[in-house]
């Protein structure tokens, strides 16, 4: 009776180790659902031994977060992904107030992938960006063509560039190599004018997982951005 019993004993732990986690991860899932304005798809893996841990502490050893079509602030992120490990998860702001809230994550690589048209569609939406203007994206290179107005006057301009983080890498903006207006290039001290109205950046911070930037590269047709997580994370209400 003892081997049985003891068989039934340690199946129902192994089970219960593999649920735990897929539970936590489904809520994780939902809470990072109705934090931003609407995703495609997300999914959340969580590993961690014994699984004690994460009831009694929200102590994960790794977690994989990807999602898919992730809309935040008017931006809609083709792609995220989160690889992270030594992680902290306040399981009381999870089960309670259904929000993702992570105090302490030891090493975490994130990339984020935004497309050339998503990027169209975010600058559109900007106020008084000139709707003629237009987001190339080419190997190195982030064109931005169009015509702006200059005392009264419709001028078309082309600008080749590139994206860059900001100082502190919470969120990348658009540094400008050469403008040129009909086939003369101009230089900089004359064109500060009349790029300004094309000035925009993109704030990073208000991702499901924060992100300081480390790297961007522009590739044929999309901007990516590969990063790190903080070690130590405020918590957002």
């Amino acid at each position: 009776m003892l081997i049985p019993g003891l068989t039934v004993v340690i199946c129902v732990l192994l089970v219960f180790e593999l649920v735990i986690p897929r539970v936590i991860g489904s809520r994780l899932e939902n809470a990072i659902a109705s934090d931003v304005d609407s995703i495609e798809s997300v999914r959340v893996r969580l590993r961690t031994f014994p699984v004690i841990n994460l009831i009694s502490s929200g102590s994960v050893n790794s977690m994989n977060i990807d999602c898919k079509g992730l809309c935040s602030n008017g931006l809609r992120i083709d792609t995220l992904m989160v690889r992270a490990s030594g992680i902290l998860i306040d399981m009381q702001a999870l089960t309670e107030e259904g929000r993702l809230a992570l105090s302490r994550i030891e090493q975490g690589r994130a990339e984020v992938v935004l497309t050339e048209d998503d990027l169209n569609r975010y600058v559109h939406g900007m106020e008084n960006m000139p709707e003629s203007i237009r987001i190339q994206l080419d190997p190195g290179i982030a064109k931005v063509t169009g015509s702006v107005n200059v005392a009264g006057i419709d001028i078309n301009v082309s600008l080749d560039g590139t994206f860059l983080a900001k100082g502190d890498g919470s969120g990348i903006r658009y540094a400008i190599h050469n403008v040129q207006v009909g086939n003369t290039k101009l230089p900089s001290i004359i064109t500060d004018g009349l790029i300004s109205s094309l000035d925009f950046s993109l704030d990073m911070s208000d991702l499901p997982v924060p992100v300081i930037i480390s790297e961007i590269s522009v590739e044929d047709n999309v901007v990516r951005i590969v990063g790190r997580t903080p070690g130590d994370i405020e918590e957002r209400g």
